[in-house]
């Protein structure tokens, strides 16, 4: 229940209220091309249920024993970092096979030279939704606790990412460098507490992670930077990838890779008969991560019905084509 996280947050704000960074973050942070690249199948999370009474108060009859919570979450570390002067930020990834309700992480690494500066959403955070496909928000809260940084990120209005098996940016953490101190080659990261609330048994948040760099198997992320031109990943091959939000309502985003070479690139949206409605792209596109936007209307500038609809992405070297719902 959203209730759950409230306490959460109380209990975060009063224990840290003495050491929370005011911190307004202006780095325009751009997502490293070394991707976590998260091995995480949509199978069951199990977890220890730890309920001692159910939402009814009844007593709860698996209390102790281990249950299926949901599809498998995962967390991982991009290997690199983004330099701003004397400001380090690191990025966090996460591939959500059910849609999240918020996040619990409990950040520790090893390098003195680093001192917690910020912290600011992914995308995975920026676009959520609630249970009908409406854009909300949620509130993200960053407090290093003596020696560790707790990130808590949760919403009053249910709101949840895609869960769309998509991996995709959690949380950017940003750290200063210590006055004279330089840059470590290396810096090691491992959470002590991994809690992502899935939907699975709503009303119940019940966390889903099936993966993360514990203390046992902790990531070493080099630091190694890129500039702005060597971040603008040039993919390496087509992708179209699922459509966002999905189900939509009255628009929604469509995003695809087009890699080195530029060709003529179409990409079209179809009903279920096969009829071409609307043709978004019909031109020669430069290589790079493009996002258009289709807001629900024919060729002639008609809102179309509601129902399933067909995005197809193709060149002379690629086809694919992706199903996404409009509900009116």
């Amino acid at each position: 229940m959203d209730n759950y996280f409230c306490k959460l947050n109380l209990i975060f704000k009063e224990n840290s209220m003495k050491n929370i960074y005011s911190i307004l973050i202006s780095l325009l942070i751009i997502t490293n091309i070394a991707w976590a690249e998260l091995d995480c199948p949509s199978d069951s999370s199990v977890h220890l249920d730890t309920r001692t009474m159910l939402p009814d108060g009844s007593p709860n009859p698996t209390y102790g024993q281990e249950i299926n919570t949901g599809l498998c979450g995962c967390i991982g570390f991009v290997n690199g970092v983004i330099m701003n002067e004397n400001e380090v930020t690191f990025t966090i990834r996460i591939l959500d096979n059910e849609p999240i309700r918020g996040i619990e992480l409990n950040i520790y690494h090893n390098s003195p030279s680093l001192v917690y500066a910020g912290v600011s959403k992914g995308e995975k955070l920026e676009n959520v939704v609630d249970e009908e496909g409406n854009p909300r928000t949620m509130t993200l809260l960053g407090n290093y606790l003596e020696d560790h940084l707790k990130v808590l990120a949760y919403s009053t209005s249910r709101a949840r990412t895609a869960g769309d098996g998509i991996e995709g940016d959690l949380v950017h953490v940003s750290y200063e460098l210590v006055e004279g101190a330089d840059l470590p080659s290396e810096v090691t990261f491992y959470l002590g507490l991994a809690n992502l609330p899935g939907t699975s048994m709503d009303p119940e948040l019940l966390n889903v992670v099936c993966g993360y760099p514990d203390e046992s198997n902790p990531v070493v992320v080099e630091t190694n930077t890129l500039s702005l031109e060597q971040n603008l990943a040039i993919p390496t091959q087509f992708a179209l990838h699922q459509n966002y939000p999905n189900p939509f309502n009255p628009s929604t985003q469509i995003s695809f890779d087009v890699p080195e070479g530029s060709e003529f690139v179409r990409l079209n949206i179809y009903n279920v008969l096969g009829k071409n409605v609307s043709s978004l792209i019909n031109n020669v596109v430069n290589p790079g991560k493009h996002k258009v936007e289709w807001n629900a209307k024919d060729n002639e500038g008609n809102p179309v019905a509601s129902g399933i609809y067909f995005y197809e992405l193709s060149s002379a070297s690629f086809t694919a084509r992706k199903k996404m719902l409009l509900i009116r």
